[in-house]
């Protein structure tokens, strides 16, 4: 299964990269300048997004029960009516009572 959190510090990266182009070519630095800024700004903000997703990963948890759900309600198997009766079980109860 896929963590949530597992793209987190690339897109934390990315945006503080493209802040520090966009600050770079306002400001015009020239192109050495511009490079050794944004190398130390990736650096500094893919560091900053694993610290993120340690901590989300650390303080919001999802409990399994929760998790199991969700994945039942994904493949279409947890529509239930307020008996606890999945559609399938339905439908072959009518099919039993028309026959």
């Amino acid at each position: 299964m896929v963590k949530r959190t597992r793209y987190i510090p690339a897109i934390i990266t990315l945006v503080g990269c493209f802040a520090a182009s966009l600050i770079s070519i306002v400001n015009q630095y020239d192109a050495m300048k511009s490079m050794i800024i944004i190398l130390a700004m990736s650096v500094g903000f893919y560091i900053v997004g694993l610290i993120i997703r340690g901590l989300a990963d650390h303080y919001l948890v999802i409990p399994e029960e929760e998790l199991a759900e969700e994945t039942e309600e994904e493949n279409g198997e947890g529509e239930t009516d307020e008996a606890g009766a999945t559609e399938e079980q339905q439908e072959k109860s009518t099919d039993t009572q028309s026959e």
